[in-house]
């Protein structure tokens, strides 16, 4: 659906409108583009090396995971917590996330404006975290800095 060169911004406008012609689809690829987002925001701000960041980024699936890796690597760094200080409305994204589990596992299905309430949500959410990255002179959509494992 996505390349690896397309913005994040060509990412929101194509899932935008695919909450027209289908709002779950749209609320499911909302999702993996705020995991994408966080994911490699926790890379660039975190003060770990990159590849312990990604070993633990492994392990990494879900709101209160991202949440907690967050504090872990990257509020030592910057003094702000993922939810609230970056993310507006977090409880938003943690709707959206229960949407995507359960759309996943087949538990249920939504109408129209349930998921793109949700989409709105996950979508402001990952805007949240490019912005925030941006103070920080961090571009997402482009390579991230690199912090070495320190030698013994």
């Amino acid at each position: 659906m996505f390349l690896v060169k397309d913005s994040s911004e060509f990412r929101e406008e194509r899932i935008k409108q695919l909450q027209n012609e289908d709002p779950a689809l749209a609320s499911l690829l909302a999702v993996v583009h705020f995991e994408w987002t966080v994911r490699r925001a926790i890379i660039a701000l975190g003060k770990s090396s990159n590849v312990e960041v990604r070993e633990k980024l492994n392990r990494c699936h879900g709101c209160d995971r991202y949440k907690d890796l967050w504090k872990e690597e990257v509020f030592p760094k910057i003094n702000r917590r993922l939810p609230g200080d970056v993310v507006k409305d977090w409880n938003g994204v943690v709707r959206a996330f229960r949407l995507r589990h359960r759309l996943v596992h087949g538990v249920s299905s939504c109408g129209a404006d349930y998921a793109k309430e949700r989409v709105h949500w996950a979508l402001n959410g990952a805007t949240n975290i490019r912005n925030e990255c941006a103070n920080y002179r961090i571009d997402l959509d482009s390579r991230l800095p690199v912090r070495k494992r320190a030698r013994l």
